[in-house]
């Protein structure tokens, strides 16, 4: 299995290159005042609106930083409602993607209320690396938001 490695705050986490569609820089985003502060903005991305969620401040409480690593993951999201859609996610420093066998991943050793995003983990060297479900990323708010029509 290849996982694509980031940060969100000052720890590293993957994502399974499965459920990667595409990597786009960090460009300009229209903004959303109304909207939860892990809300970057909409990604204009092929003529349609993506939402891209800030990883960091969803995960670690903290925005992700501009930096030429810092990108955005799109992916396929099927919310409760059954429409797929794309999400985005803001994440820092995008530069590696590593093997490992399935046989490598840990249990999550501490089960977060309200983070059922953050999967099972593996060791790369001396660090610990947690896996994120992407089919589990979206807070239940978000979803009510976009079922809710316009």
């Amino acid at each position: 299995m290849l996982f694509l490695i980031f940060k969100a705050g000052e720890s590293q986490y993957a994502l399974e290159t499965t459920r990667v569609l595409r990597i786009v820089p960090h460009v300009k985003l229209r903004p959303r005042p109304d909207a939860p502060a892990y809300i970057a903005g909409i990604l204009n991305f092929r003529g349609g609106p993506v939402v891209v969620i800030d990883l960091g401040l969803l995960i670690n409480h903290a925005p992700c930083r501009r930096f030429l690593s810092t990108r955005i993951i799109i992916t396929d999201h099927t919310p409760a409602n059954g429409q797929r859609m794309l999400l985005g996610l803001l994440a820092e420093d995008m530069t590696t993607i590593i093997k490992k066998d399935h046989l490598d991943l840990m249990e999550n050793v501490l089960k977060t209320p309200g983070a059922d995003y953050l999967g099972k983990m593996f060791r790369d060297g001396e660090r610990f690396i947690q896996l994120v479900k992407v089919e589990e990323i979206m807070p239940p708010e978000l979803e009510t938001m976009l079922a809710s029509p316009a």
